[in-house]
């Protein structure tokens, strides 16, 4: 069934938050009764924000480091972890439902990684080894921890529909493959990062990429998917490699 309403990404998270008018959430009520897909939609919303809530929600609650209130004391600038900050970035957009732009410290063109992991997916690069699917995936995190050099894991996103399809083994590198519900396919390249900390989305080479980097590994996402389901991917993506 169609959208007659006009019933937007942002009525939904707002729904869900309970932030709509009376009359609107009536409408938006009755708009999702009547249209499945579009109550799949908000689940699916409702179920990311739950998953966030679950993995950062804790956060609000730590105290602050001692280090960095006696820097504060002694009007020092506190060094910030940019994996945390990241990811708090990112899930903040999401919850508010905006499209991921944060961006810090972007590498150069020249030196894009985002090229050379498109050309691993492409195939251009020599690999050193292909691990293709089997009955033990657990297998995959050792793997992948010991080509990164990081405590990394494999993520899961058969939520978004999204099989393990094999990986991929570079020189200190490793990339992740899966397939989607219409057989499509989706990469994370991997590798250790410069030390500083990147987010960034766009079309490149006919793709929808995502460049996710903290001060310790770089993963780059690429598939022939929406901008909005590209943040969800690389939310999910994200939190399953550093969790």
């Amino acid at each position: 069934m169609s959208n007659p309403h006009l019933i937007s990404d942002e009525d939904l998270h707002a729904y869900i938050d309970g932030a709509l008018s009376e009359e609107r959430a009536l409408l938006v009520r009755k708009v999702l009764a009547e249209n499945a897909a579009l109550a799949e939609r908000a689940a699916l919303f409702e179920a990311d924000k739950a998953m966030f809530k679950t993995v950062y929600g804790p956060l609000a609650e730590r105290p602050l480091p001692p280090e960095w209130t006696l820097r504060v004391r002694r009007q020092e600038r506190p060094r910030m972890n940019w994996r945390l900050a990241s990811a708090i970035a990112a899930t903040l957009a999401v919850l508010a439902g905006s499209p991921l732009v944060w961006r810090y410290a972007a590498v150069p063109a020249s030196a894009d990684v985002v090229d050379v992991a498109l050309d691993a997916r492409a195939g251009a690069l020599a690999q050193t080894q292909h691990i293709p699917t089997g009955p033990k995936p657990d297998s995959y995190d050792a793997a992948l921890r010991q080509t990164i050099a990081s405590n990394v894991h494999i993520p899961d996103l058969s939520r978004m529909g999204y099989r393990l399809a094999g990986l991929q083994l570079y020189d200190k590198a490793a990339e992740i493959l899966y397939r989607g519900p219409q057989n499509q396919l989706f990469s994370l390249y991997v590798r250790r990062s410069d030390g500083s900390a990147r987010f960034d989305q766009f079309a490149r080479r006919g793709l929808r990429v995502c460049i996710w980097q903290d001060d310790q590994i770089t993963t780059v996402m690429a598939g022939d998917v929406s901008a909005a389901a590209m943040q969800r991917l690389a939310t999910l993506s994200y939190t399953g490699l550093t969790s």
